[in-house]
C-alpha cells in the first residue's frame, strides 16, 4: 500500500470511530446528550488525525517532491544524454516549495477536523432534540428511534468544509481529496520547478483515455511555462495552472513532463497539434467510459455509506435489513460495471500500443483518444 493510499485509509477508519462512537451511546441505552466522555473520544479520534496529517506532510511530501525533481531530468536520461546543469541556489527553491506544499495540506486538513468537532457537538443536539421530540409526538419505540438517530449522522455525513459553490465536503471524503491532489502537486510542482532551475521551458501534459471535459481539450499538448518559447501555447493559460497550482482541479490524474523538441521524430506535428483549436475531441467510446467511471465513483460513495449505516445501526431493526439489502444491490451493480470497465480497458491498452509503435516508428497518428 502506497502513503497515500495508507493516509486516505486511516481517514476513512477515524470516520467509521465516530460514527461508532455516537452508535455505541445510543444502543447502550445512554443519554447521548453531548457529554464530556464524548467529547474526550471525539476530540482524541480527531487530535490523533492532526498529528499522524503534520507527520505524512513532513515525511511524505519531501519524498513526493523529490520524486518530481528526479523525473525531470529522465527525458535527458533516457537517450542517453545529459541534463542541463541546475541553476546556482535552487536548491532554496525547492526547500520553499516543499515547505508550502505540507503547510497547505496541513493546515487545510486541521481546519477540516476542527469542524468536524463543532459539528458533531452541534448534531448531535440537534439529533437527540428531534429523536425525543419524535417519540413524544408519534409513541415510536426506543429501539426504533436509535435507529433513525443513528440513520440521520450516515446520512447526513460528519461534514468537513462547505467549498465555494456550496458543496459540503464529509471528512474522509474531503481527506482523500487533499490527499491524492496534494500527492500529485507535489510531483508536479518538483518537475517543473526543477526544469525552471535548468533554464528548460517546455513541457507536455500526459494524455489519458477516458479524460473529464475539463481536461479532455488541454491534454496531450506542450506549452511554454514563460511564454518565451514562440510557437506554444502558455502554460499558465491552461485551466488550474493559470490559478497557481500544478494541476487542472482536484483529484486530477494528469502529470507534468519536460518536452525536448530535438528528441522528438515529429516535433512540427507535435507543435501543430499544440496549437488545435482548444475543444472537447474525446471519442463517444472515450465519453461513454468516463460517465461509467463517474457512476463508478458514486456507486463508491453510496457504498461507503450503506457499510457505515450497516456497521453502527441496531441489528434487526427495519432500517438495518434495509441498509443491508441496498448493500447487497450496490455491490451487484459495481461487479456489472466492473465487467465492462475491464473489457474497455483491454480495448483502450490495444489502441494505445498500436498508437505508441506508430509514433516511436516516426509515423503520422493520431490518438487514439480524440474523434
Amino acid at each position: 500500500m502506497d502513503a497515500t493510499t495508507a493516509l486516505v485509509l486511516i481517514y476513512r477508519q477515524a470516520y467509521i470511530a465516530l460514527l461508532q462512537r455516537i452508535a455505541t451511546r445510543a444502543q447502550a441505552g445512554k443519554s447521548i446528550v453531548y457529554d464530556a466522555a464524548m467529547a474526550r473520544d471525539v476530540r482524541q479520534i480527531l487530535d490523533e488525525l492532526d498529528e499522524v496529517t503534520a507527520q505524512w506532510a513532513r515525511t511524505v511530501v519531501p519524498r513526493l517532491y523529490a520524486d518530481g525533481v528526479k523525473f525531470a531530468a529522465a527525458a535527458w536520461v533516457a537517450r542517453g544524454a545529459k541534463p542541463p546543469s541546475i541553476a546556482k541556489g535552487f536548491a532554496q527553491v525547492h526547500r520553499a516549495a516543499v515547505e508550502a506544499i505540507a503547510a497547505n495540506m496541513t493546515n487545510q486538513l486541521k481546519d477540516a477536523t476542527a469542524y468536524v468537532g463543532r459539528r458533531i457537538e452541534d448534531n448531535v443536539r440537534r439529533a437527540t432534540l428531534e429523536a425525543a421530540a419524535q417519540k413524544f409526538a408519534t409513541g415510536q419505540k426506543l429501539k426504533d428511534m436509535k435507529a433513525d438517530l443513528i440513520n440521520t449522522f450516515v446520512d447526513d455525513g460528519l461534514t468537513a468544509i462547505r467549498d465555494g459553490s456550496g458543496r459540503e465536503w464529509r471528512l474522509d471524503t474531503y481527506a482523500e481529496m487533499v490527499t491524492r491532489t496534494t500527492t500529485a502537486e507535489a510531483a508536479n510542482a518538483g518537475l517543473v520547478n526543477q526544469l525552471k532551475g535548468y533554464g528548460h521551458d517546455l513541457v507536455q501534459l500526459s494524455e489519458h483515455r477516458s479524460p473529464c471535459e475539463i481536461c479532455a481539450p488541454y491534454e496531450g499538448r506542450v506549452y511554454s511555462m514563460t511564454g518565451k518559447t514562440e510557437g506554444y501555447p502558455r502554460l499558465d493559460q491552461v485551466p488550474g495552472f493559470d490559478m497557481g497550482y500544478m494541476n487542472f482541479h482536484p483529484n486530477c490524474r494528469h502529470v507534468v513532463t519536460a518536452y525536448i523538441p530535438e528528441f522528438d521524430k515529429n516535433a512540427e506535428g507535435t507543435k501543430a497539434m499544440s496549437n488545435r483549436p482548444f475543444a472537447d475531441e474525446r471519442t463517444d467510446a472515450d465519453k461513454r467510459a468516463y460517465a461509467r467511471s463517474q457512476e463508478q465513483n458514486k456507486l463508491r460513495r453510496e457504498r461507503k455509506r450503506l457499510e457505515e449505516k450497516v456497521a453502527t445501526l441496531p441489528q434487526g431493526t427495519p432500517e438495518y435489513e434495509k441498509a443491508r439489502e441496498k448493500l447487497r444491490e450496490t455491490r451487484a451493480e459495481q461487479q456489472r460495471l466492473g465487467r465492462e470497465e475491464r473489457k474497455w480497458k483491454e480495448q483502450a491498452a490495444r489502441e494505445n500500443r498500436a498508437y505508441y509503435a506508430a509514433r516511436d516508428a516516426g509515423k503520422e497518428s493520431e490518438w487514439p483518444g480524440r474523434q
